[in-house]
């Protein structure tokens, strides 16, 4: 249910966003004046909650109980609408109902790079920008209690809220990380979302 309202919404929020940034982003290229007059780098830290698919088997009882994410970031932007992000992100959750030899308990580390296209929306001295983004990179897997780590290549998608006053902001994120899932006997499409909440600043 969480994931599908995820994914609705950002459809929606893209499907809203993209003429308009567009249309803006080429009003800048025309002017000379793509860059962003409240930073061209955008650095940010976010802390939130992490929410995997709701199972690994056809049988449904092998499922993922909510856990953390934390990532870092930064942005730079390439016109005042357009960016190309790099993430560090640290999660961990557990599965529940499988046999597994060790822990229950999954430390995720994921990296990736993502296009950024936001909207800017000037209210009064601050800035109120929705965006959404998508990438590729990758997840590396731990389990607790075991020795090996694996990595699979990621794909991700997403959309978000910032509020910014100055060069200091808030926002508001929700991620979707895609891989692979096939290790202890599963092989599943994973989806690993995450919603965050954080703050950003401008250089």
């Amino acid at each position: 249910m969480l994931r599908r309202f995820i994914f609705s919404s950002t459809v929606a929020l893209f499907a809203a966003v993209t003429p308009a940034a567009l249309s803006a982003q080429a009003t800048d290229l025309v002017r000379g004046v793509g860059r962003s007059s409240s930073g061209r780098v955008t650095v940010g830290g976010s802390f939130g909650g992490l929410s995997g698919a709701a199972n690994l088997n056809d049988a449904g009882t092998a499922d993922w109980r909510i856990g953390w994410a934390a990532s870092v970031d930064a942005t730079a932007w390439l016109t005042n609408n357009l960016g190309v992000r790099a993430t560090g992100g640290w999660a961990q959750d557990s599965l529940r109902g499988a046999a597994l030899t060790g822990r229950g308990k999954f430390n995720k580390f994921t990296y990736d790079a993502a296009l950024v296209l936001r909207y800017p929306i000037q209210t009064g001295s601050a800035t109120l920008s929705p965006y959404v983004l998508g990438g590729a990179g990758a997840i590396s897997v731990h389990q607790l209690g075991a020795s090996d780590t694996w990595s699979k290549f990621a794909g991700n998608f997403g959309a978000g809220v910032e509020y910014r006053l100055g060069r200091v902001g808030i926002r508001a994120e929700g991620r979707d990380l895609v891989y692979k899932f096939d290790r202890y006997g599963f092989d599943k499409t994973q989806h690993d979302i995450a919603w965050q909440g954080g703050v950003t600043l401008s250089f």
